[in-house]
């Protein structure tokens, strides 16, 4: 058998580790005694890790951070061509049709967090290395698969994994798009102080990650309050406890894409302002950052050819004494500075807004006429019989931890975006064709 057929002999082996591996339940935990992220993470990598060996791959636990498995070149000197990606996955909320941390196959679907963001592709990448493997191959640059368990946060595996191993010479992180991703937007998650609000709200919630848009919101309000203007919005309205309760609906998703989900918090924001019409504070989140995710309304649209424009997000909400609280997602574009949109940004908000904290991701821009980028194009166009070009994205991938990465799949064009989202899954025939453009692009640069 060629190497195609090899992978295709092993595709009831692949789905099965993928649905052993998608139930742990690797939302990144407080730190526990050398587990730095829990025990399900962990547990997860360990269990990977094991999987590497039986299949005759050498690996490298670094401290439960991350871990590796090396399909080696013979010559001990050789390049290395890592593949990036992680475990570790966001929280879910309610609304599956099956059990989220159970890897359930209804239709041809595998459904279960981290189907594709991102333990879907990185046993995709496995079982492609065992294939090569298989198949005979022997690699020029050595093959490195690394799994981090912390990227959903930031990034804190691969940072400490570079501290103890020398990273790859180029590599891939199957953790955004198809064709190749050569741009990735700057990363800037704000926590922000909005300013007071009314004594008439008693609270408000919504979120669990800055990354992810919230696909609800809850609020609770002094009885006192005139609440006829919600008769114009979309809110759901509750008595306990002679506090009234409000609720906004709407529909999660990755941060990076606000745009492909309704952000629960902006009708909770329009409908409160309407209530309380002197509430600046409310006024200007209602009218400036729940309009648009392009920063137009906001008063500060930037955008550039090579990546296109700004998105920003709301992504957590709460009221501490008084004060609103927004942890804010904005990728901005490649030409421009983190330190520059913060100044657009205040500059056009009210006086009490405050940037406490940042945390930033620089941009990346990998040249497309790079042997790296051409080559990845030249197996994937063949595999799919296209002539697609390299594309940009506000995602924040493992590529930018070193110099020569790119993201390389493992969403398809016009495919459904389920990353983030209630009900993630991967079909089995997606599954298997991701697998076998690792396939032949693990073949291509470590040949």
């Amino acid at each position: 058998m060629d190497r195609k057929q090899i992978l295709d002999s092993l595709k009831a082996e692949m789905i099965e580790t993928l649905q052993k591996v998608l139930r742990f339940e690797t939302v990144t935990t407080d730190a526990l005694p050398g587990m730095p992220f829990g025990k399900n993470n962990a547990d997860c990598l360990a269990y990977v890790l094991k999987k590497g060996e039986e299949m005759g791959f050498k690996s490298y636990n670094c401290d439960n951070y991350a871990g590796h498995l090396d399909f080696a070149a013979d010559d001990k000197n050789a390049e290395v061509f890592g593949v990036l990606g992680h475990l570790d996955v966001v929280p879910v909320t309610e609304g599956w049709i099956a059990p989220p941390f159970g890897g359930e196959i209804i239709d041809g679907k595998i459904y279960g967090r981290g189907t594709m963001d991102d333990k879907g592709p990185m046993i995709a990448c496995l079982y492609a290395a065992k294939a090569l493997k298989m198949s005979g191959f022997r690699p020029r640059r050595t093959l490195r698969l690394i799994f981090g368990c912390d990227e959903e946060n930031n990034m804190a595996c691969i940072k400490y994994y570079k501290t103890k191993v020398k990273m790859p010479d180029l590599a891939i992180s199957p953790d955004g798009d198809f064709p190749v991703i050569n741009v990735e937007k700057g990363i800037y998650a704000m926590e922000l102080d909005v300013g007071k609000v009314s004594d008439a709200v008693l609270d408000i919630s919504a979120g669990s990650r800055t990354n992810v848009v919230p696909d609800l919101c809850t609020a609770l309000v002094d009885k006192s309050l005139d609440l006829k203007p919600l008769e114009k919005f979309n809110v759901e309205v509750k008595e306990a406890d002679g506090r009234i309760q409000l609720l906004t609906r709407g529909k999660s998703t990755h941060g990076a894409m606000p745009h492909t989900g309704v952000n629960a918090t902006w009708e909770m924001f329009r409908a409160l302002s309407a209530c309380l019409p002197d509430d600046k504070t409310l006024a200007f989140v209602a009218e400036k950052m729940c309009r648009d995710v392009n920063g137009k309304a906001w008063g500060f649209p930037l955008e550039d050819e090579v990546s296109g424009k700004i998105t920003h997000s709301i992504g957590v909400v709460s009221l501490k004494n008084g004060n609103l609280k927004i942890k804010l997602d904005v990728r901005y574009p490649v030409t421009y500075k983190d330190s520059f949109v913060a100044e657009a940004m205040k500059k056009n908000s009210i006086d009490s807004f405050k940037i406490e904290e940042g945390h930033i991701k620089q941009p990346l821009h990998v040249d497309a006429d790079s042997p790296l980028v051409k080559g990845l194009l030249e197996v994937y166009n063949k595999e799919m019989s296209c002539d697609a070009k390299p594309i940009a994205i506000g995602g924040g991938t493992y590529s930018r931890m070193l110099p020569m990465c790119v993201a390389f799949g493992p969403s398809f064009p016009g495919d459904t975006q389920v990353i983030h989202e209630i009900n993630e899954y991967v079909s089995i025939d997606r599954l298997m064709q991701m697998a076998h453009i690792y396939l032949e692009a693990f073949a291509k640069m470590c040949g």
